[in-house]
């Protein structure tokens, strides 16, 4: 394996990686942090709290690990493009080195990715945790800002998983 086949498998992983995290988050960790029995105390009730906190405090760090990822995946496509670049260039042509045609299309999904989690990080989350103190929990705003942010984290999800197993335009193996 070359160094640009290394930079796009290993952006792919990474964005695999991040869409189940994000999977596992939404499925398993905020079902047993806010389980049904929870859910079903009263507004106030301290347990009810504590796990609306943690579940904000992991979605903090999972939108923070989201822009992480987007930020590496994207550096490492554009690298991958840049060393298949300068390998044709070496070669005399584009179309002698295999592997050139990666585009800068291809970061358009990881790109997106991070953009949805910054809106999450700095737009939702905190509107939510702001409520919450006010004492907010039960407008129609709350339950619009909880949608918004669910929202994001499944197009996070899927702008993930499609940045990992997209199709290349160019799949020919690279010049060695």
């Amino acid at each position: 394996m070359n160094f640009s086949s290394f930079c796009g498998r290993a952006g792919r992983s990474l964005c695999a990686a991040q869409a189940g995290a994000q999977l596992f988050f939404t499925v398993a960790a905020t079902q047993v942090i806010f389980s049904a029995e929870v859910a079903a105390l009263p507004h106030g009730d301290p347990r009810r709290e504590l796990a609306a906190e943690l579940v904000g405090a992991c979605l903090a760090r999972l939108d923070a690990a989201a822009m992480a990822v987007a930020a590496l995946a994207v550096a490492l496509l554009f690298i991958r493009i840049r060393v298949n670049q300068s390998r044709a260039q070496l070669l005399g042509s584009k179309a002698s080195a295999p592997g050139a045609g990666a585009e800068p299309r291809a970061a358009i999904s990881p790109l997106l990715a991070g953009l949805c989690a910054l809106g999450s990080a700095f737009g939702t989350t905190p509107a939510i945790h702001a409520m919450r103190l006010a004492g907010e929990t039960r407008t129609a705003r709350f339950g619009a800002m909880h949608g918004l942010s669910s929202g994001l984290l499944l197009l996070e999800m899927l702008l993930f998983a499609w940045a990992a197993i997209r199709p290349e335009k160019d799949a020919a193996p690279a010049v060695r």
